[in-house]
């Protein structure tokens, strides 16, 4: 449970960490490195949000109980 939330705050984290780093407006790849940080965190968020879903054990529970005939 707390991996999850912890994995859950990285991508916020990284978003709104960048702000000190681009002071100077440095290009990377031709491109501001501002973009290049929020397009590498956007794919960053899409895989821990795939690791997350891997991780919880939810539905598994729940096909469980729907198998051994138990409702709730």
């Amino acid at each position: 449970m707390k991996l999850r939330i912890l994995l859950a705050a990285l991508p916020f984290i990284g978003l709104y960490s960048c702000g000190s780093l681009a002071a100077h407006t440095p290009l990377l790849f031709g491109v501001p490195f501002l973009l290049v940080w929020n397009l590498f965190w956007m794919a960053a968020t899409a895989a821990i949000l795939a690791l997350i879903y891997c991780l919880d054990s939810r539905d598994e529970a729940a096909d469980s109980s729907a198998r051994a005939g138990g409702s709730q």
